[in-house]
């Protein structure tokens, strides 16, 4: 299925004959990408998804299968409790950048989260909730996109039951398609905050979504079982780019009524433009060298899992604060960050 010009991006062959430099080590490959010119493509020869997945003879795509679904995750210090998160003064935010602040304490190289999880505290939707680093710049992009070429996202608010103080708003969006001659995707928000009472501190953990009658495909066949030995259950609620893009329109929207809601109270984190530029540079001008890839091995573009944990390691690296906390007045809009090859 071919992507619309603006979700483009090279293509192995085009990076190869930009003459990739060979890299062995994964110790200071972050910054090493991060300064890569726009026509330097970088040929990685060091695995990034960890070891451990390739267990049973499991090619490179089958271990990053598995690592997408079975990775590391960053797990919030939230509060556990409808009580706790009442007393709560911490908003997410903050709470995200004390526990990805941890990353800083790790040697690059050992840091393979893909991405960050949180539980709810009320509500009888108990599964985990799990937003995996890639999508979130992908959000942006897929934000940008609608702003700057399709008028934006249509945001459709329900909050006026006296519930919504308790349980969060639900907030219904058309989000467009990354692909050419595809139809939006309705998206369904449920327990936004967007109430500014102690509540909100208990609504934010909840949120969720559901795609209406067609869903994206990865979100379709993302199909995940723990490990047998686990206690943890394997129904789990993933995040992905189309409904993140919709929580972004929905923070919009209540900005421009005056309602800093559900910007302060967002579980979902915003990327720094640093972030966004980065990963421009994972979908252009990196490559990885893949033994399982033919006899002798080929090059090929980072898979998910591969793209999420070089920007945990950027976290890592720079800093929450300057990799997964967005500043207005040092990034501009989310809208303007530029993803295109130029």
């Amino acid at each position: 299925m071919d992507r619309k010009a603006y979700f483009q991006e090279r293509t192995e062959a085009e990076m190869v004959r930009l003459d990739p430099k060979q890299i062995y080590s994964a110790r200071g490959l972050v910054d090493r990408i991060m300064h890569l010119g726009d026509n330097q493509v970088m040929e990685v020869r060091t695995n990034i998804t960890p070891g451990k997945f390739f267990r049973g003879d499991k090619n490179g795509e089958q271990a990053s299968r598995k690592c997408y679904k079975h990775g590391d995750l960053v797990a919030l210090t939230q509060p556990k409790t409808v009580m706790a998160a009442l007393g709560c003064r911490d908003i997410p935010l903050a709470i995200r950048a004390r526990d990805f602040a941890e990353l800083e304490t790790m040697r690059e190289e050992d840091i393979n989260f893909v991405g960050y999880s949180w539980y709810p505290v009320q509500g009888n939707d108990a599964r985990k909730r799990i937003v995996p680093f890639v999508w979130v710049p992908e959000a942006v992009r897929l934000f940008a996109y609608a702003e700057n070429l399709t008028g934006g996202i249509e945001v459709k608010p329900y909050a006026d039951s006296a519930r919504v103080q308790k349980e969060g708003a639900t907030v219904i969006c058309n989000v467009p398609s990354r692909t050419v001659k595809k139809s939006r995707y309705e998206v369904k928000l449920k327990h936004v905050p967007v109430d500014g009472s102690t509540e909100r501190r208990v609504v934010a953990w909840s949120l969720t979504s559901e795609f209406g009658s067609k869903a994206p495909e990865h979100s379709t066949y993302n199909i995940r079982y723990t490990w047998a030995s686990e206690r943890e259950h394997s129904d789990v609620f993933t995040f992905y780019p189309q409904d993140i893009a919709a929580y972004i329109a929905t923070i919009k929207h209540f900005w421009n009524q005056h309602n800093l809601t559900p910007f302060e109270m967002s579980p979902l984190a915003l990327p720094s433009n640093q972030t966004a530029e980065f990963y421009r540079k994972l979908c252009n001008n990196v490559l990885i060298f893949d033994s399982t890839l033919g006899k002798k091995g080929e090059v090929r573009k980072l898979h998910l899992d591969e793209k999420s944990i070089l920007i945990g390691r950027s976290i890592g690296v720079y800093g929450a604060k300057d990799t997964m906390y967005f500043d207005p007045e040092r990034d501009g809009k989310l809208k303007d960050y530029n993803f295109s090859l130029r």
